[in-house]
């Protein structure tokens, strides 16, 4: 199958570095100074999965040319870049190809579901974490559990995903697929609400907040408020309640990511946008809607909404344009 990487960050590059090591045809969107190194030098991975070089890689042809369509396409881009680079990915995808959000947050699917259709949206939860070590160059960096991929509606995954699992567990990613996909979102976005801003706002990896009794607890109340969401969204989660949920939490994937340094506190210090808005902004949007009161994921979302502008002022740009 012919695979298409739109986003060259880290989980871009890992996807598509790993795919094409093991033999698949990869090309890619991207852009930057990473990106750039990587057209010219090459891609290189180290970190937990091994030590890797491939490349130099493949830009896809901007605009697209005749016949240059792709059976599967990773869009890895920041969740409120969703809907500029679905526009941009008219006419890539192949007839029955399927494209896959490999993003953080809520929404993703519906978005590209408007472009593509529901029944070839495909979502992806992952739970391993690498960083751009410097340009041309990935680490991964923790590892919690496999990438799980299923259908944007319940039911029996489209048989070309079945191909696109194996492709990944070949090339040395974990990966299964499920039945429904939105409930594991949703857990991630737990994991995700949870840790990713509390991090940032303190800068500290993961493993910090867990041991920490004050942090804890924060994490604690903003896992209880998304429950609630979740219930009056109609969502069923896969833990029947969130003191059982945030027990799973501390016991089985704060531990083995405890290492890893938050997405937004690597935008921030990169003078980037966070996906604040697709994570407790989302949940805060949900609760106003359904009449549930989420004070604490409010409370970190409006302190990284301040410290992204912030940012924006230092580097004479204007603010974020926020839901």
């Amino acid at each position: 199958m012919h695979y298409l990487i739109v986003g060259t960050g880290a989980l871009g590059s890992v996807f598509g570095g790993l795919l094409q090591h093991s033999g698949q045809q990869v090309a890619y969107i991207g852009r930057g100074e990473h990106f750039e190194h990587a057209q010219t030098q090459g891609l290189s991975l180290d970190g937990i999965w091994g030590a890797f070089h491939v490349g130099p890689i493949t830009a896809a042809p901007l605009p697209p040319k005749a016949g240059g369509s792709y059976d599967v396409i990773l869009l890895c881009v920041k969740s409120f870049a969703t809907q500029e680079a679905c526009r941009q990915l008219r006419g890539r995808l192949a007839p029955g190809g399927l494209i896959i959000s490999v993003q953080n947050g809520l929404g993703n699917l519906e978005i590209i579901a408007q472009e593509f259709g529901a029944a070839r949206t495909i979502g992806a939860r992952v739970i391993f974490g690498a960083q751009v070590t410097r340009p041309g160059l990935v680490t991964v960096t923790v590892y919690a559990a496999p990438v799980l991929l299923g259908a944007m509606t319940p039911g029996h995954p489209p048989g070309k995903l079945a191909r696109v699992a194996a492709d990944l567990n070949r090339a040395g990613i974990p990966a299964e697929l499920v039945d429904q996909i939105v409930p594991h979102l949703w857990d991630k976005v737990l994991y995700n609400c949870a840790l990713n801003p509390m991090g940032a706002i303190l800068g500290a990896p993961y493993g910090v907040l867990g041991e920490n009794p004050q942090t804890r607890e924060l994490m604690r109340l903003i896992i209880a408020e998304i429950y609630q969401v979740a219930q009056a969204q109609g969502v069923g989660l896969h833990h029947a309640d969130a003191a059982a949920y945030f027990r799973h939490f501390m016991e089985n994937l704060v531990p083995p990511t405890a290492a890893h340094w938050p997405s937004m506190w690597q935008d921030l210090q990169a003078g980037r946008r966070t996906e604040i808005e697709a994570l407790n902004g989302a949940i805060c949007r949900y609760g106003r809607e359904t009449g549930v009161a989420t004070p604490y994921n409010e409370a970190v979302s409006r302190l990284i909404r301040f410290m992204e502008d912030r940012v924006s002022l230092a580097a004479g740009r204007s603010q974020p344009q926020r839901p």
